[in-house]
C-alpha cells in the first residue's frame, strides 16, 4: 500500500457484506461481528490478501483493496488475480516448506498474465480467469484463480496430493500453477486460501457432458461418446491412484475398519431419520440388508491405504473442447475433519463413488428427459460400470499393483454413498431423493419408481429441508455430516458451465475444494420440468 493504514481498525469497521463476493452476501448474515484481522499480505498493485475472523472463530480470507477510507473485496478488474499469480512466481515454495505461521505460497508453474475476467457462476468459492495478452489457444497461458470464501480447519490434502501427481507426471487434471495456505501458528495445520490452475478451454463437467451423452444415446444418436467415456475414466482413475500410492502402502488396522463400519451405520440411521414418504418406506424395507452390508466394513482390516481423491464423481471430471478428460478438485471430502481428509484410505472409496455416480447419470437422464428409451439407458448404465471397472482393474494389473483395489469393499461403500445421498436430499435438496431411491430399488430388485417427476419434492414433515445446498459443500459430492464424498456436487452448485465470452470455459472449482477447477453445482437443479 502507498501509505500506512490501520488495517485492523478498517477490518473491524468493515461491512461484512463488502468483503464477500456478490453472490455470497447472504453469508454476511451468519458472520458474528466484529471481524478481526488475523493476517495480511501485500500482494502488490494496491491489493491485499487478508485473513479475517469473526467473533465465532470462522475465518474468511479476503482479496481486498482500499477504496477511499474503506476496505472492500477486490473485484475482477482490480488485479487481485494477477497479483496472486505474480506473488506465486516471486514467493513460490514447496509444500515441504510449510511449518511457520502466516501465508505460504506454493508454486508449480508460472506464466505472465495481464487480464482477468469474472466467471459468472453460482459457486461456493469465487473464481476469476486470468489470461496472457497472447494466451495460447490451448489455454496453457490462462488459469482459474479460486479464492476460498470461508476457510475450513486444516490440514488440507491438496498440497501433498498435487505434489505427488505433478511429480509423477499425471496429466489428466488441470495443471496446478500454485496455491496459498495460511497457518494460524507454528505447528498448527494450514488452511487453504487460494488456488490457481490451468484453464481447460471449453470445459464442461460430467453432470453436463455425461448426461448429455447418455440422453443423446437414448434418443438414437451415435453411441461413440457415451460408450467410450467410462473405460477412459477407469484408466484415468487407476493412473491417479498409481501416482498417489506409496510403493508399500500402509494397511488398515482393526480399529480403523470398525470406525468405517460405525460411521457407515450412523449414516444409515440418519438417512432413515430424514427420509419419509414412499422413498422412506422403500429404505425401511431394506434397511436390515443395507445394515448387514455396511457392517462388513468392520472386517476390512488389512486393506491397503493410499492417498485418494476423496470426493470423486462425474461432476469432478471436466471434458474440454479437445475431448480430453481432466479430474479436478483434490480437496477431499468437504465435510470431513482435516485429519480425516488427509488420512490415506482404500482406493475402493474413489472407485465406489465413481461407480455410483455413473448410476446417477442414468437416473438423472431417466428422471429429467421425456421420450427416451429406458431400456437403452439401463443397458448403458450396466455397461458403463462394467467398462469403468474393467479398465481400472486392467491398468492396476498392468502396473503390477492389482492389490490396491480391495473388491470386498465396493458393495458396502456404494451403499454408504447411497445413504449419504439420502441425507443430502433430506437435509438440503429434497427433489434429489429420487436418485438414492432408484438406487435402492435397483439393488434389491424392486420395480423402479416412475421415471420423470415421480419422486417426491416435499421435504420430510417437520424437517425443514432446504433446497439450497450447504455453503462450502461443493461436490463433493454431498455434505451431510459424516457423509464423506458424495456423488452430488457440493453446495453452491448451481454453477453454469457456460464459458465467459471469449475465454473458453472455466474450470470453476467447487465449494471449498482445493487446487483444481471443478464444477460446483447441483447436477439436477430444477425439479419442475423434465427436458
Amino acid at each position: 500500500m502507498s501509505a500506512p493504514v490501520d488495517l485492523a481498525a478498517l477490518v473491524a469497521a468493515a461491512d461484512p457484506a463488502a468483503l464477500l463476493p456478490g453472490r455470497h452476501r447472504a453469508e454476511a448474515e451468519r458472520i458474528t461481528t466484529p471481524l478481526r484481522l488475523r493476517d495480511s499480505v501485500d500482494l502488490g498493485g494496491d491489493v491485499l490478501l487478508l485473513v479475517t475472523e469473526d467473533a465465532g472463530g470462522t475465518r474468511y480470507p479476503v482479496p481486498a483493496v482500499l477504496d477511499e477510507d474503506r476496505l472492500r473485496r477486490a473485484l475482477p478488474g482490480d488485479g487481485a488475480g494477477l497479483a496472486l499469480v505474480a506473488a506465486l512466481a516471486e514467493r513460490g515454495a514447496s509444500p515441504a516448506d510449510l511449518g511457520g505461521a502466516g501465508c505460504t505460497f506454493v508454486s508449480w508453474r508460472t506464466a505472465a498474465v495481464a487480464h482477468e475476467q469474472a466467471i459468472d457462476v453460482d459457486q461456493s468459492n469465487e473464481s476469476v480467469i486470468v489470461a496472457a495478452d497472447d494466451g495460447a489457444e490451448d489455454g496453457s497461458e490462462s488459469a482459474v484463480v479460486k479464492w476460498t470464501v470461508r476457510s475450513t480447519a486444516g490440514p488440507h490434502p491438496a498440497p501433498a496430493r498435487l505434489e505427488r501427481l505433478v511429480a509423477a507426471g499425471f496429466e489428466a487434471m488441470p495443471h496446478p500453477w500454485g496455491l496459498v495456505l495460511w497457518t494460524p501458528a507454528p505447528g498448527e495445520p494450514p488452511e487453504l486460501v487460494a488456488t490457481v490452475a490451468t484453464l481447460v478451454p471449453g470445459a464442461r463437467d460430467g453432470w453436463d457432458w455425461a448426461v448429455e451423452d447418455v440422453r443423446a444415446l437414448a434418443r438414437g444418436a451415435d453411441p461413440g461418446a457415451a460408450e467410450a467415456a467410462p473405460a477412459r475414466l477407469g484408466a484415468i482413475v487407476a493412473a491417479m491412484h498409481l501416482a498417489l500410492a506409496d510403493p508399500e502402502p500402509t494397511r488398515a488396522d482393526t480399529a480403523t475398519a470398525r470406525r468405517w463400519r460405525d460411521d457407515a451405520l450412523a449414516g444409515l440411521a440418519e438417512a432413515r431419520q430424514v427420509i419419509d414418504g414412499a422413498e422412506g418406506a422403500r429404505l425401511e424395507r431394506h434397511a436390515d440388508a443395507v445394515a448387514d452390508a455396511l457392517a462388513s466394513l468392520g472386517d476390512a482390516a488389512g486393506t491397503p491405504l493410499i492417498p485418494i481423491h476423496g470426493d470423486l464423481h462425474v461432476g469432478q471430471v471436466l471434458r474440454g473442447a479437445d475431448g480430453a478428460l481432466k479430474i479436478t478438485d483434490f480437496d477431499g471430502n468437504p465435510v470431513a475433519s482435516g485429519p480425516e481428509r488427509v488420512a490415506p484410505q482404500p482406493a475402493a472409496v474413489d472407485v465406489a463413488s465413481m461407480l455410483q455416480s455413473l448410476d446417477h447419470v442414468a437416473y438423472v437422464v431417466l428422471h429429467r428427459t421425456t421420450g427416451v428409451d429406458e431400456a437403452t439407458v439401463t443397458a448403458w448404465q450396466e455397461r458403463a460400470q462394467a467398462d469403468f471397472l474393467a479398465a481400472y482393474r486392467t491398468a492396476l494389473a498392468d502396473a503390477g499393483r492389482a492389490d490396491l483395489l480391495d473388491e470386498r469393499l465396493l458393495e458396502p461403500l456404494r451403499l454408504r454413498q447411497v445413504c449419504r445421498e439420502y441425507v443430502y436430499a433430506g437435509r438440503h435438496l429434497p427433489h434429489w431423493r429420487y436418485v438414492p431411491d432408484r438406487a435402492v430399488a435397483a439393488r434389491f430388485g424392486e420395480p423402479p419408481p416412475p421415471a420423470g417427476l415421480g419422486a417426491s419434492t416435499t421435504p420430510p414433515a417437520g424437517r425443514g429441508a432446504s433446497t439450497t445446498p450447504p455453503a462450502g459443500r461443493g461436490a463433493s459430492t454431498t455434505p451431510p455430516a459424516g457423509r464423506g464424498a458424495s456423488t452430488t456436487p457440493p453446495a453452491g452448485l448451481g454453477a453454469s458451465t457456460t464459458p465467459p465470452a471469449g475465454l473458453g470455459a472455466s474450470t470453476a472449482p467447487p465449494a471449498g475444494r482445493g487446487a483444481s477447477g471443478a464444477s460446483d453445482r447441483d447436477p439436477d437443479p430444477d425439479p419442475e420440468e423434465p427436458r
